[in-house]
């Protein structure tokens, strides 16, 4: 072909393909160059394409010099171009770390949007103030650059303190471009024509940092393909059409350490790397702090890290720390904060008053309604509130109707709180938290139908009427045990109220443990309750007869001796025939395990006297359950058949079946204890089959761990181990109650018994350790058991 450089890449494409009689599949097969990209070419979409495809496409139609030339000259946007190409990109980062996968995902997306998009590509990058969104934008669009050889454009929107105007910004970009404005620059359509029309053929990329919302954004999106658009912001722009959103999250420990290394210097980290991390998760593994930290002076310092460590561990101090001229992490999350009071959308203003109410909570987070209950708002409308804070990234939500709020975030509201909340309203956050939970507590007592207790009709469930699902309301306060405990020990701590509320919530916490029949968290939340001066109407007694009741279950009879002998005497001067039997009826159930089964006999009937002024429907059948027992111990076994065919009795006599699981599950073993083994065993064996199916867990934990006692009573020591083995996997799945340490003692004497002592040890050692660790004095008998083992290697 002759030179003509007027001619244009697509024009010259064409007349070399005909030359050469290629289709376009088989000009793309040769060049190695996808389909669309050809037809882009040669439909004159992109006027520029990049140096390596001329070389590709020159190779391809076998071009002499002077047509390659003639190519790279219609290529050139010089030949038509006079103006410099925009090329505003901010400078990246040199030591940019970590958001390997989220940069990856981006760069690819715009390298490959000249291929695979059939229109505009739109990303956007959203996350909290301070987590990475221009510098992952930045250094994506750096890596891009060569796609778009049009240019690259930046707008800062001013999102987060004083957002731009539509027409200022299209105003921006189209003098960028050197368009001449238009007529009336207040006219948005009109300019907002004029960009597509000037942005139409070309390849650019867009960076719309820090925009507001998606009216702001939508007009300075090209209306064409070929060009990309990547939009930061602090609002979730879902809304915008096409977008594909990308959620920023705080970094990894592994990368933010690695970052604390680029700035601090990588031989500060490795000289103190538990310093490094204690500094990245000071800092809430967000970026911006990281790197503010890693500038901090005492980083340079020998053994800083641990001094930084220190400085940021003060909370008072922390954002401070976190400072550095013209930018800050406290300034960066305030701008948020102050974006939404400010946007005048209806209920923002709420929601940024909220912001420091909720950061008053503790704990690292929070539900639905225990925020319903501190902003005193009805649920649908506290949830609306959270989840537009959700949207602006000030609170995250893990779970549903679940509130998590960064710790600096906090630190920053914490702020705004001191300047705004008086004390009094504190203390009234505080309580409307603690009465939320407290009410919870003794709402699911009220929904459990076997639970029922006079003192349910006090009104302690006030406020928690609308719950009306006793699986729910279970399943609420099983994932709340941790705010629950941490309630309680701040109530037991406060005045007189409080401690009051704090004992009876603690009281509610073991009735809800003995439905899950897991017991950790009762027992510290009674500790906690005891260790504070009670008001007398807290009734101390109730909470000593609990916390024996509770060591009772978890095998540790000398402490449920001793808390339930502190328990009668104040149950009895205070002359409540209710918790006199109920502590009669816990104190005789542990003597009779004890082997002191004759005053647990005299304890049973004190107990089955005081029955008839009991308002308690289980009162008589846990005294005669007691009874038999104690019977059985003593070898009175007609006593023993009388008081468990009354318990049984007084069971179908109420439509309630043989009873309680834990009811048949003591029967079965007192039977099996008596040498009544076919019986017992039978009665145990249902008992495990109907746990299975009811629930929960630990019931099927008891089962089978009487079940293994009972074998091994009855001298079948393979069969005991097996029911025992069973047990100790769900011990071990639930480690919180410690009762493994019980099992593999157990387990340890099965196996000497069984002349194995080399397999007891393991088992006896792990005991130990357990037993240490709550400082049972278990632990010495096994290891007096243990040094009397015979040394050498396991059978």
């Amino acid at each position: 072909m002759a030179a003509d450089h007027a001619l244009s890449v697509a024009q010259l494409m064409k007349g070399f393909r005909r030359r050469a009689g290629l289709t376009q599949e088989a000009l793309a097969e040769r060049a190695q160059l996808s389909v669309r990209a050809i037809r882009t070419l040669e439909g004159g979409r992109r006027r520029y394409p990049r140096e390596s495809t001329l070389h590709q496409l020159a190779a391809a139609f076998e071009l002499s010099a002077a047509e390659q030339e003639q190519l790279a000259a219609a290529a050139s946007r010089s030949r038509d171009e006079p103006s410099r190409t925009p090329r505003q990109l901010p400078p990246g980062l040199d030591d940019f770390t970590g958001r390997t996968k989220e940069l990856d995902d981006l760069v690819r997306l715009l390298r490959e949007a000249e291929v695979v998009a059939p229109s505009v590509v739109i990303s956007a990058v959203g996350g909290m103030g301070g987590i990475g969104k221009t510098t992952l934008a930045v250094e994506a669009g750096r890596l891009a650059a060569e796609h778009y050889p049009d240019g690259q454009l930046y707008l800062n929107l001013g999102g987060g303190s004083q957002p731009v105007p539509v027409a200022d910004a299209l105003a921006t970009v189209l003098a960028a471009m050197e368009v001449p404005p238009a007529d009336d620059p207040s006219d948005v359509q009109a300019a907002t024509n004029r960009y597509r029309t000037s942005i139409a053929g070309r390849r650019m990329l867009v960076l719309l940092d820090d925009a507001v919302s998606a009216e702001q954004v939508t007009p300075l999106i090209p209306g064409t393909s070929g060009s990309a658009v990547v939009i930061t912001s602090r609002n979730q722009l879902t809304t915008v059409p096409g977008v594909r959103y990308l959620d920023l999250e705080v970094l990894s420990e592994v990368e933010a350490v690695a970052l604390l290394g680029e700035v601090a210097g990588r031989e500060q980290v490795q000289a103190d790397p538990d310093a490094a991390l204690d500094v990245v998760r000071l800092c809430g593994l967000l970026p911006l702090a990281v790197r503010i930290a890693g500038s901090h002076p005492s980083s340079q310092e020998v053994g800083g890290l641990a001094v930084l460590a220190g400085l940021l561990a003060d909370g008072d101090k922390r954002l401070k720390v976190l400072s550095a001229p013209g930018r800050g992490v406290g300034a960066s999350i305030g701008l948020s904060i102050q974006a939404l009071g400010a946007s005048g959308r209806a209920g923002d203003t709420a929601c940024a008053l909220a912001l420091p109410v909720l950061a008053v909570l503790e704990g690292d987070r929070f539900p639905l309604r225990v925020a319903a209950a501190v902003l005193d708002l009805p649920l649908e409308e506290t949830e609306d509130l959270l989840e537009r804070l959700v949207d602006v990234h000030l609170l995250e939500t893990p779970a549903l109707q679940q509130y998590r709020m960064h710790d600096l975030v906090r630190d920053v509201g914490r702020e705004q709180a001191d300047l705004e909340l008086t004390s009094a309203e504190r203390d009234r956050i505080r309580r409307r938290e603690l009465q939320c939970y407290f009410a919870m507590v003794w709402r699911s007592s009220e929904l459990q139908p076997s639970k029922k207790h006079p003192v349910e009709a006090a009104g302690w469930s006030a406020g928690a009427e609308d719950v009306t699902d006793p699986r729910a309301v279970l399943a609420w306060l099983e994932s709340e045990l941790g705010n629950v405990l941490r309630v309680i020990r701040a109530a037991a701590g406060g005045d007189r109220e409080e401690r009051l509320i704090a004992a009876r919530m603690a009281w509610g916490v073991h009735r809800l443990s003995l439905v899950r029949m897991q017991f950790a968290e009762a027992r510290d939340a009674l500790l906690a309750a005891l260790d504070c001066d009670l008001a007398p109407e807290a009734e101390a007694d109730r909470l000593w007869t609990a916390l024996g009741q509770i060591c009772l279950a978890l095998g540790q009879h000398d402490r449920a001796e001793g808390y339930l002998r502190l328990a009668l005497p104040l149950a009895r001067a205070r002359r409540d025939p209710m918790q006199v039997a109920c502590c009669l009826v816990e104190l005789g159930t542990v003597l009779v395990r004890t082997g002191a089964a004759t005053e647990a006999v005299e304890l049973a009937a004190e107990a089955l006297a005081l029955a008839p002024q009991v308002d308690f429907v289980l009162a008589e059948s846990n005294a005669n359950l007691v009874g038999g027992m104690a019977a059985g111990a003593i070898g009175d076994l007609a006593g023993q058949q009388a008081a468990f065919d009354a318990v049984l009795a007084n069971h179908r006599a109420r439509g309630a079946g043989d009873g309680p699981l834990m009811h048949l599950m003591y029967m079965g073993f007192s039977l099996a204890e008596s040498g009544q083994y076919e019986r017992g065993l039978a009665m145990l064996t249902g008992v495990l089959e109907r746990s299975r199916v009811e629930g929960p867990v630990m019931a099927e934990f008891d089962a089978l761990e009487h079940l293994g006692r009972a074998w091994w009573s009855f001298g079948d020591l393979p069969k005991a181990a097996e029911y025992l083995e069973l047990a100790l996997a769900i011990a071990v799945r639930h480690p919180g109650d410690n009762r493994e340490a019980g099992i593999r003692h157990l387990l340890g004497s099965i196996e000497v018994e069984a002349g194995r002592p080399g397999l007891a040890r393991p088992h006896w050692e792990r005991a130990i350790a357990l037993y240490d660790h709550v400082a049972d004095p278990a632990a010495d008998e096994v290891r007096n058991l243990l040094q009397a083992l015979p040394t050498g290697r396991p059978a």
